[in-house]
């Protein structure tokens, strides 16, 4: 749909009295497409910028940016650190304006002319995109989870996108705004391999409204707006249960940034998918004249609030999930970051400035809003359609080791290494190339028609018994 002339209609809002700000969602999205949301305020009740997605996907794999190229001739396993920093600035290059953060990170504004992409379909269901940045609400943060001093628990939210390559696969598979996905892509890509191309790169910002009163290093915050539910703003209020969530009250609030995510197609990870993971951690107290604040050349040229998505700290680089260690050690209430030098295909930053992170199981690599009994790699794995297995073991059944024990087989069953196009499930489920958000959005437009349509698709039956829904994680059993 065209909508000829942006200025006229700029023009026009302005003669009738509503915020300028309205054209932006003319500038970035002349045709409807797949559903941008699926939570804000009414348009009587708010005319300011709303999220877009980002969904002209492309329809060949585009060339690599040179920036990609560059990620790509750094060694992971001898210099973690040189390659996830210039994984940072790749994602931050031409997203980061210096000014208002609420302007940064529009994906169609990106001012270096890269291609960066949204899934569609995390607006449905509970958890939904809400419509100032399309946060969705992902796992649990549990009480002392992120600090001794956090009380409150609440939850995290988040949003991710896709480059050039990861953008043609999403189109690939999403490749009709008015249809269903289409698997053929990702069931080729089970005997080839490489259903995202070499060279994609995926980012993900994660956001809480813990402030730091309950977690000290979420000091002089980067803060965008959301549209959260009421509930995990306000500690004294309590979220229902299941389906009454849909209906549970939403408020506008100042979200913090928390964690950022990244994972980058590197063929040289042959045991992890094809896969390098990156998690970085927010420090606002942090020097911003530090090593990472100014590390290269992006952060160092960036002034105003926009100088503090740098205050983003690398936790660590994982590039496998060390199978043959079994050893149990799970830190759930951090005061110190432990780690395991042992580890073969995970490496966490060393430097004492970083603040106490929970990690993963036996301390492999994980952010401060993951699950400290999983791993980055344990929980994408499990990226698949139908959801056979559940995103952390004791989700299915299976009991937790205690701290100095051996691990049982079923517990390392999520810990185990992947060749690229492996399925979690073989033989019951399509691999989704460790990506999260893919099967997400495929349950959940399965679950929407099977609900207007009172129906039933056969892929639920492949495998899965829906005993557990996808989410970034749980909160942890009592033991």
């Amino acid at each position: 749909m065209s909508i000829g002339h942006p200025w006229r209609v700029s023009a026009l809002i302005l003669a009738l009295g509503a915020a300028p700000a309205v054209a932006q969602n003319f500038q970035y999205e002349s045709e409807v497409g797949f559903p941008d949301f699926g939570f804000m305020l009414s348009p009587s009740a708010y005319q300011g910028p709303v999220f877009v997605l980002s969904d002209n996907f492309p329809d060949t794999i585009p060339p690599l940016d040179p920036q990609v190229e560059q990620i790509l001739a750094i060694d992971f396993e001898t210099d973690p650190m040189a390659y996830v920093m210039a994984v940072r600035d790749y994602v931050f290059t031409g997203n980061i304006h210096g000014g208002d953060v609420a302007d940064d990170f529009i994906l169609q504004n990106n001012s270096a002319g890269i291609g960066w992409y949204h899934m569609p379909w995390q607006h449905w269901g509970p958890t939904g995109r809400e419509g100032y940045h399309g946060l969705t609400r992902e796992g649990p943060l549990s009480a002392k989870v992120l600090a001794p001093e956090q009380e409150n628990s609440s939850y995290a939210y988040a949003v991710g996108f896709y480059n050039g390559p990861g953008g043609f696969t999403i189109g690939q598979v999403w490749n009709d705004p008015n249809g269903g996905p289409d698997l053929t892509h990702m069931i080729d890509a089970m005997e080839t391999g490489f259903a995202f191309p070499e060279g994609t790169v995926v980012g993900k910002f994660l956001f809480t409204s813990l402030g730091p009163d309950q977690v000290p290093w979420l000091d002089n915050p980067l803060q965008w707006d959301a549209y959260v539910y009421a509930c995990d703003a306000d500690p004294t209020i309590d979220c229902p249960s299941g389906d009454a969530m849909m209906t549970a009250p939403r408020v506008t609030q100042p979200m913090n940034l928390l964690q950022m995510d990244v994972m980058v197609k590197d063929s040289r990870a042959d045991e992890a998918g094809g896969w390098v993971f990156g998690t970085f951690a927010y420090n606002g107290g942090a020097d911003g004249s530090s090593e990472y604040a100014d590390y290269g050349s992006f952060c160092a040229d960036i002034s105003g609030g926009g100088k503090n998505w740098c205050n983003l700290m690398p936790v660590g680089v994982m590039w496998g999930n060390d199978p043959d260690n079994a050893d149990t050690f799970i830190n759930t209430a951090p005061t110190e970051t432990v780690i395991n030098t042992a580890l073969e295909q995970t490496w966490i930053n060393p430097d004492d400035a970083l603040p106490a992170m929970h990690l993963g199981f036996n301390s492999r690599l994980n952010g401060p809003a993951d699950n400290p009994t999983s791993s980055c790699m344990s929980c994408h794995a499990t990226g698949q359609v139908p959801s056979v297995s559940a995103i952390m073991p004791w989700l299915d059944g299976v009991d937790i080791p205690e701290n100095g024990t051996q691990a049982s087989a079923a517990w390392m069953r999520w810990f185990r290494n992947f060749e690229d196009g492996e399925a979690f499930d073989e033989g019951l489920a399509v691999s989704m190339d460790f990506s999260m958000q893919m099967t997400k959005g495929i349950e959940n437009f399965i679950q929407f028609r099977g609900q207007i349509e009172e129906g039933r698709f056969a892929l639920e039956y492949w495998g899965s018994n829906g005993s557990e829904p996808i989410s970034r994680g749980a909160t942890l059993p009592m033991q």
